[in-house]
């Protein structure tokens, strides 16, 4: 089970990292700048679809909005992936490759 109150503070925290303004990625995801802010202090909670956007946006994977604390060893990260990669829908697939691809180019 995931702690829904850490999706708002890994939000922020990637974005920060990114140094991407909470406006900037409002207008990244076609969402109203307030939004951003209301999922960030945990007043709301996304859907899947706006989780996605924003990964997309921020250029990481969804789950990256749920990861624990702990290492994972090589072999365990390369098989979240590919559990992740092999559960999404095809739009969902187009998308994370378009987000690689950005990432790795």
């Amino acid at each position: 089970m995931f702690d829904t109150e850490s999706i708002g503070i890994k939000i922020k925290e990637i974005r920060k990292r990114k140094k991407i303004s909470q406006e900037k990625l409002a207008e990244m995801v076609s969402m109203n700048h307030r939004s951003i802010v209301r999922l960030e202090n945990n007043q709301t909670i996304p859907t899947l679809e706006t989780l996605e956007k924003i990964a997309v946006a921020l250029g990481v994977c969804i789950s990256d909005f749920f990861e624990d604390k702990t290492v994972k060893k090589r072999n365990d990260i390369i098989k979240d992936i590919n559990d992740c990669v092999a559960a999404m829908s095809d739009e969902e697939l187009k998308n994370f490759y378009k987000a690689v691809y950005y990432f790795i180019h």
